[in-house]
């Protein structure tokens, strides 16, 4: 086994290791889709469901917890499936070109709830979510385990998720800011998500169509073992340290994140007292702060190593984060404006060494086991980040409801301290919480350019 990954290695080095970027881009085109069908739904469907379709905040947040279990329960085989599949158009592309049909549909369903009451209005929401959980799977896992087949060079797993990040942000753009500013031109009322939500569908179908074709000339890897039981996966997931620690920054980071989103517009419009247009301004800004420092993200990882430089991107985006508590009704737009410089600047960074990172960890397992299991690694990442984005919406369905949310008073109404104490509870420091222990855990984390070079020769 050793002496084929050798070889493995060896071959690809002499054939060069470069990923064009033609095939880089075409491949990230496909984050664009999954970032705004995840944060689409993050940012609007619990506002939507509590104060259009009248759900209880509990409840609306104990469905799409229960949606996002039904996720991660699904991850596991669809790796297997995903790394067994042989097919003209390999092992990853048809799974991503039929999950992309159904995202879209999920998309435009969850966003245009019939006038339903009772048991029947509760069935419509939770096939739509149970859809939209099923067919994210399918496109999701099978599309992550793709740029760990691309390249075995390290740098150019940054380049290759320098790319994904371009995509992840503008899909952050569009979830986050120009979603709600949609809702707000259509008139902000129900029919409004409804309209909004098709054509986000469409963006997403769009999106994941388009990243199907375009790495059509990817590389890609023969499966090398059909007839490992899943146990035994689970046990050499273990044995990789370096992945398990990066998942146990990955749960902090996204249960803080799905936090914020969630409570994101209920933070803007009953604290701030902004319109949700506001938003535009500030994933705007975010956007393009992120695109632009992309270059400087990756020049820092070349320079210094990734681990330190995602260590001061973390640092950066939880002062920024703290920076929310001097926010006020008041505040000029310029200020409002260079938090969100801010806040792009350092995502940047952290969005970039992170993906990066993971990647690292995937070559890091063939490494170990002599085994092409992308599509069980993939899997066993999106199980964490699924899990980990569901406890959002709970958590702060949990917090609105018993701190005293009152979902029945108009949008424009003053809501009581201790509702605004859960808004500042969601949109900051619960973030902030799991920024800390994201800092902690990734002073265990080891791997580097070295120990993945030293590792090849050792083998």
């Amino acid at each position: 086994m050793g002496s084929n990954i050798m070889n493995e290695a060896a071959s690809h080095s002499e054939a060069g290791e470069m990923v064009p970027n033609r095939v880089a881009a075409g491949w990230a085109v496909g984050s664009f889709g999954t970032t705004t069908m995840l944060n689409a739904v993050s940012m609007l469907l619990l506002y939507y469901l509590v104060t259009f379709v009248k759900i209880e905040p509990v409840i609306a947040g104990g469905m799409l917890f229960g949606s996002k279990l039904l996720d991660v329960l699904t991850d596991p085989p669809m790796g297997m499936l995903s790394d067994r599949t042989r097919s003209r158009y390999g092992r990853r592309r048809p799974w991503m070109l039929g999950g992309s049909f159904f995202c879209g549909i999920a998309l435009a369903m969850l966003f245009s709830v019939p006038d339903f009451a009772g048991a029947l209005l509760y069935l419509y929401v939770g096939f739509a979510l149970a859809l939209f959980a099923l067919s994210y799977t399918v496109f999701q896992v099978p599309y992550m385990a793709m740029p760990a087949e691309m390249t075995d060079d390290y740098h150019q797993r940054t380049k290759v998720m320098s790319w994904r990040v371009v995509f992840m942000t503008l899909g952050n753009l569009t979830g986050i800011a120009i979603a709600p500013s949609l809702v707000q031109y259509f008139g902000a009322d129900r029919a409004a998500y409804g309209q909004t939500g098709l054509i986000l569908a469409l963006l997403v179908f769009g999106a994941m169509f388009i990243c199907f074709f375009a790495t059509a000339d990817a590389r890609q890897t023969e499966p090398t073992s059909s007839d490992t039981p899943w146990m035994q996966h689970i046990r050499m997931l273990f044995e990789n340290n370096p992945l398990i620690i990066l998942m146990g920054t990955k749960i902090a980071i996204y249960v803080g994140l799905s936090a914020n989103i969630a409570v994101a517009l209920f933070f803007i419009s009953s604290v701030l007292k902004m319109e949700p247009v506001m938003l535009g301004l500030l994933g705007g800004t975010q956007a393009l702060t992120s695109i632009a420092f992309m270059p400087v993200c990756a020049w820092l990882s070349r320079k210094i190593g990734k681990k330190p430089a995602y260590i001061i991107s973390l640092i950066g985006f939880s002062c920024a984060l703290l920076s929310w508590l001097l926010a006020t009704p008041d505040e000029a737009v310029w200020l409002f404006g260079l938090r969100a410089f801010v806040i792009g600047m350092f995502g940047a960074g952290a969005h970039l060494y992170g993906q990066s990172m993971l990647m690292d960890t995937f070559a890091w397992d063939y490494r170990l086991t002599g085994i092409r299991r992308e599509g069980v690694l993939a899997s066993a990442f999106s199980f964490v980040e699924k899990a980990s984005l569901a406890f959002g919406p709970l958590i702060v369905g949990l917090l609105l409801s018993t701190m005293g949310f009152d979902k029945d008073l108009p949008k424009d109404a003053v809501q009581t301290d201790s509702a605004i104490q859960a808004m500042y509870l969601g949109f900051i420091w619960i973030p902030l919480a799991c920024q800390m222990t994201t800092l902690f855990l990734l002073l265990f984390y080891k791997l580097d350019e070295k120990d993945l070079s030293e590792s090849i020769v050792a083998k």
